[in-house]
């Protein structure tokens, strides 16, 4: 049966999988929330690929563009029963979360490079440290809520929280006068972002670094299922099908952005 919210677009992926037998473990069944612009494509496909090579059945089913806060309010009600974010503290501690704990991205979503107006790329070619970017009383855009902001909040650094749709944050920055000034992004997005919104440029000199990783989280009536997609997940890890999605999905743009040539600042963790 198809899970039907009124306005959202759904599809279903099925999995062919042997004749049922005693042996033959019960599919999973997933209803999990995505976008449809491509941003979601690395994560269903680790999952199912990893899925496959424990040979797991599944089932999945999809509910598109909802707004992030309301997808995760959807998994806390059993409405959908997964969805992936950056892990935290507090998502792992919420009752009606269930963390699958394994990373997604073997920490990339951590390194990150700013989007930023081109007029100030001068101002950023400057800083030297983590002191110096602080002192230039530039703002960091960020979601309501997102990890991202103890991390600033600790290290002392201004930031602006967007509660309205993220697409429209792109236009702020470029403005100049809405008291945000640059945008940290992951390196696994940050080109996509810059091709999507030619106002802004890559910041060529910095490279912030700071441990952080996207993961799944379960609703409770799918808490079962956790240990069966953390095998299969470490399944992917040890025998390289992990790091070769990877480099399917964001190789290219990696290398790209030349992170072995930028200053990395290492900011400290988010305090408690």
């Amino acid at each position: 049966m198809f899970f039907k919210l009124r306005c959202i677009c759904l599809s279903a992926l099925f999995l062919s999988s042997p004749a049922v037998s005693a042996a033959t473990p019960a599919p999973l069944e997933l209803r999990i929330a995505v976008v449809s612009d491509g941003r979601a494509d690395y994560f269903v496909r680790l999952l199912e690929e990893s899925l496959k090579l424990i040979q797991q059945p599944y089932h999945l089913q999809y509910v598109k563009d909802l707004p992030a806060r309301r997808m995760w309010h959807m998994l806390g009600r059993d409405d959908i029963n997964l969805f992936y974010g950056m892990q935290t503290r507090e998502k792992d501690n919420d009752n009606n979360l269930v963390p699958v704990r394994n990373g997604l991205t073997n920490g990339l979503v951590g390194q990150r490079v700013l989007l930023i107006r081109p007029a100030d790329a001068r101002v950023f070619a400057q800083v030297r440290s983590v002191a110096d970017l602080k002192h230039t009383g530039l703002i960091a855009g960020f979601g309501t809520g997102w990890g991202d902001t103890r991390v600033w909040k600790t290290a002392g650094l201004p930031l602006y929280e967007h509660a309205a749709p993220w697409s429209t944050v792109y236009a702020m920055v470029a403005a100049g006068n809405r008291h945000v000034d640059y945008l940290p992004r992951g390196v696994i997005e940050v080109l996509t972002e810059a091709r999507s919104h030619p106002e802004l440029v890559v910041e060529q000199h910095l490279l912030l670094e700071y441990p952080a990783d996207f993961g799944f989280y379960l609703s409770p009536s799918a808490a079962a299922y956790r240990p069966i997609i953390e095998r299969a997940l470490k399944a992917a890890e040890t025998s390289g099908l992990k790091a070769r999605l990877i480099d399917e999905a964001f190789g290219a743009d990696i290398r790209a952005l030349n992170l072995n040539r930028r200053l990395q600042l290492r900011l400290p963790p988010a305090s408690d």
